[in-house]
């Protein structure tokens, strides 16, 4: 049957191939690993239940909904328990699958999903790991039939008959043992992140708003009254220019040129990484193209890049395209605590109405709004930005901590780096 000719995120296009069998593995249908379950949940109109989801990209399994049986549509429903392997008919394209925690033990599922246990041979937890190699997402994906991806049906007798390269019990179980340890570390690190990230916001919320004075160079407390102003008395709004005679290249006495693209090239990063596109200042001056000066804070003025709310500061003088606008500091105005005001000031509420999200300079000047005088906005801002540090280096670690792990499961589950099993585990 006919697919939509886009392929789903966690799914490059072609027909999985399996690599070179490792000695010592089998190469085995999955049928022959795994029992397909079928726990039928009699439903009582005044019996509550629980019941769940299965998030995509492998995302887990969370309680969806806590109802009385009465209030269940489909009465055809099924139990499942710690540890059981759920996939979602309808979104295993998109990766939904996953182990069962234990606090979600004992609740329902309907026929949308398929719920596996695993034979003697297998060792359940293996497959959590094997879930999220490409092999597996692609006969997952070449199991489903649909003429579009978001309605694509999962056929498990189709998935069954894909073989699969299996270690042996004891080879499953000391992998899932590495690579659980990998998992830990980033769920730890991930908590970090959530935790510094909450600090950071409520930082902002009590600095930026004065309810929280920090102390001068003397220590003492700042006390002097803020100033009730609008946003555009501590800069002023540009927009970029319709410029589209760029080449790649950099040589002497040309200026960088970015789109709204570079500000997706460094995540939640504050400084901007230059593409190769450089203008010479003849050409700049021919098109009339504006130049901001360093420290600018640029952002998206329209499309869907305005709604991410990213915000980045020019390291040098740059030419911006015209979907970007530039905040150029006034004098009354440190460029760090600007930069972490425009990150705390949600740009959504400027958006005029329309086919096509925009904003304009207008509505950002005359935003209202209260800043103190640029000492203390010099020793807000260095608070905050060592809340960014940290914040950097945790997302760094976290990036880092990801890679490796899909680096050494690629190893492992292929059998190209073998582990060494106990003795007493054979």
């Amino acid at each position: 049957m006919a697919r939509d000719s886009l392929y789903p995120v966690s799914v490059k296009a072609g027909k999985p191939i399996l690599g070179k069998l490792p000695v010592g593995w089998q190469k085995l249908s999955l049928e022959k690993c795994l029992n397909i379950e079928a726990r039928k949940a009699d439903i009582h109109d005044n019996q509550e239940y629980d019941l769940v989801t299965v998030k995509r990209s492998r995302g887990g399994i969370i309680r969806r909904e806590h109802l009385k049986g009465k209030n269940i549509s489909v009465k055809s429903q099924f139990y499942i328990k710690e540890g059981d392997f759920l996939i979602s008919k309808r979104q295993i394209v998109h990766g939904a699958c996953g182990l069962v925690p234990k606090e979600l033990s004992g609740s329902i599922v309907s026929n949308e999903y398929c719920v596996l246990t695993g034979k003697p041979n297998f060792y359940l937890p293996y497959i959590e790991f094997l879930s999220e190699s490409l092999y597996f997402q692609q006969t997952c994906f070449h199991s489903s039939i649909g003429v579009h991806i978001e309605k694509m049906i999962f056929k498990l007798d189709s998935w069954f008959r894909w073989p699969f390269n299996i270690p042996p019990l004891p080879e499953q179980k000391k992998i899932v043992q590495i690579l659980s340890t990998w998992d830990n570390a980033i769920s730890v690190t991930e908590k970090l992140l959530t935790n510094s990230q909450q600090q950071k916001k409520a930082l902002m919320q009590q600095l930026l708003t004065g309810k929280k004075r920090l102390l001068d160079e003397n220590g003492v407390r700042f006390s002097r009254e803020w100033i009730h102003g609008q946003l555009g008395d501590l800069c002023v709004f540009k927009g970029g220019s319709a410029f589209k005679e760029v080449y790649q290249g950099q040589s002497i006495g040309e200026l960088p040129f970015i789109k709204v693209s570079d500000m997706n090239l460094l995540g939640n990063e504050r400084n901007i990484e230059y593409s190769n596109n450089w203008v010479s200042f003849e050409t700049a001056k021919l098109m009339k193209a504006k130049t901001f000066p360093e420290s600018s804070i640029v952002f998206a003025k329209v499309g869907a890049a305005l709604l991410l709310n990213r915000r980045r500061i020019l390291s040098r003088p740059t030419i911006i395209d015209n979907n970007m606008m530039a905040a150029v500091p006034s004098n009354a105005a440190d460029t760090e605590f600007l930069y972490q005001l425009l990150m705390a000031i949600d740009f959504a509420r400027f958006v005029q109405e329309g086919a096509v999200p925009s904003i304009n300079q207008g509505d950002l000047s005359s935003f209202k709004l209260s800043y103190p005088d640029v000492e203390e906005q010099q020793k807000i801002a260095a608070v905050l930005s060592a809340a960014d540090a940290e914040i950097s280096t945790l997302e760094k670690k976290l990036a880092s901590l990801k890679d490796e792990k899909k680096a050494l499961m690629q190893q492992l589950l292929t059998g190209k780096r073998r582990v060494t099993v106990d003795a007493d585990a054979v």
